[in-house]
């Protein structure tokens, strides 16, 4: 029989790569004329593959789900009808806030690999 430590470092790895990357689609902040944070969540449809930030002039904020082919000054300009924007696309989940990836998933992404060591010293 082998030992416990065979079995649960590879499982530990699965837990690392299912929380890197889960494979389902991408998840964005979504607010229609927010103030400058947004909290609201929103997993994007299939044809919408990037996250979107806009700061309009006058002072105004969107957040939520695009597609990357559209990322250009002049078709997000004609689709919200703002002349004087900045715009940032990206395309993990979440990149369109102001926080980045989540202290939850950083933290998972540190502890498991010391989980993983302590068990096998353990053992």
């Amino acid at each position: 029989m082998g030992s416990k430590g065979g079995f649960i470092l590879p499982v530990l790895l699965l837990i690392l790569a299912a929380l890197c990357h889960s494979g389902h689609s991408l998840t964005c902040y979504s607010c229609p004329e927010s103030e400058y944070t947004c909290n609201n969540t929103i997993s994007c449809g299939i044809n919408l593959d990037a996250c979107l930030f806009i700061k309009a002039d006058p002072l105004r904020y969107y957040y939520q789900c695009w597609r990357q082919k559209d990322c250009n000054y002049q078709y997000i300009s004609n689709s919200f009808q703002i002349k004087k924007l900045e715009y940032y696309c990206c395309q993990k989940d979440l990149c369109n806030g102001s926080a980045g990836m989540s202290a939850s998933r950083k933290t998972a992404l540190l502890v498991t690999p010391l989980l993983a060591v302590a068990w096998t010293l353990y053992l």
